[in-house]
């Protein structure tokens, strides 16, 4: 086993050329500076037999830029944020960046240390759906003069935004229900505190009480057991509609709902924030809403790459439609 990097130095060592030279030919520049093509081929032979690998951050410190860019989601388990991350990374392949990416878990410390550390390896700009509010980022964005651009979750009305308007979508949701709810539960993933589930529990509080619709709200815990606890209290206290505030929401209450022999639409109706692909093969199939979760990974890379290269102009929002998957559960 190799216990030493191989050099451009030890390169030029084996084959008593310059260091320079062997850098213009690994390079792709022998042509340029006059070097035969036998050296050239003598060159590159020798640095596939060392097992030469380049030292990218040194390139990229000669270069400028590391043709990197930082992703920072708050959890690549949930389908929504995977989806994301295959698309803003394909794409930023397609148009000459790398990308990496890091997973918080929705822990605000640790999405502040991956942030900082992320700014250390000289990446060329950062896409953030944040856990922590904005004011907690400033600091650390302020570190660096990087493109900065946030996708699903805002930072704030001077930054670059890709996602959807979470509290209208809400209030659509509301609306949506075959028949006017007399009492809606709105089931609240863990954690509750981030930008996007306040703004879905807003939009359906406004809905709510501009329909004089009787309304309260459940904050669903990790154990299953006190899931099914809670949603028997709803059903016991006359409620006859769930909206569920994302798609892990909608599982463990079909799950609990299923144990406490109830039929959906017959007795409770549900909608789901949020569509699955299972959704729609489940009995009945449930009624969700669609995000455009392609194109807001294709519209924040566009972003990015538009502050990369061009553009200076102050931080824009760009807010999409989403779509009602309208099936048989509401």
């Amino acid at each position: 086993m190799k216990t030493k990097r191989t050099s451009l130095n030890d390169i030029a060592k084996a084959l008593n050329v310059s260091k320079a030279t062997v850098s213009f030919v690994l390079n792709g520049k022998g042509d340029q500076f006059n070097i035969s093509k036998e050296k050239q081929r003598l060159i590159k032979e020798k640095a596939k037999e060392l097992s030469y690998v380049p030292n990218f951050f040194a390139k990229s410190l000669r270069q400028g830029e590391t043709k990197t860019i930082g992703l920072v989601l708050p959890d690549i388990s949930n389908p929504f944020y995977a989806e994301i991350c295959k698309t803003i990374q394909e794409k930023l392949y397609d148009t000459g960046y790398n990308t990496f990416i890091v997973n918080t878990n929705d822990d605000v410390e640790l999405e502040k240390a991956l942030m900082r550390e992320l700014i250390q390896r000289s990446i060329d700009g950062m896409i953030i759906a944040p856990s922590n509010n904005i004011k907690q980022l400033i600091p650390i964005l302020l570190e660096t003069h990087i493109p900065v651009v946030f996708t699903d979750r805002p930072g704030d009305e001077n930054a670059d935004f890709v996602g959807v308007d979470n509290r209208a979508e809400s209030e659509k949701l509301i609306n949506s229900f075959t028949k006017k709810p007399k009492r809606l539960s709105a089931l609240v993933p863990y954690p509750e505190n981030v930008s996007t589930i306040q703004e879905r529990i807003e939009g359906t509080k406004e809905a709510c009480e501009a329909g004089g619709v009787d309304y309260n709200y459940v904050d669903l815990p990790e154990d299953q057991a006190e899931v099914d606890k809670l949603i028997q209290q709803e059903l016991d206290a006359g409620t006859d509609s769930f909206i569920a505030l994302n798609n892990k929401c909608t599982l463990i209450a079909l799950s609990a709902l299923n144990k406490a022999g109830v039929r959906i639409p017959e007795d409770v109706r549900l909608i789901s924030f949020d569509d699955s692909e299972a959704f729609q093969y489940m009995n009945p199939p449930i009624s969700a809403l669609r995000q455009p979760i392609v194109q807001i990974g294709l519209q924040t890379v566009d972003r990015m790459y538009e502050r990369l290269t061009k553009s200076k102009s102050p931080g824009e929002h760009f807010i999409l439609e989403c779509d009602f998957q309208k099936r048989e559960s509401h």
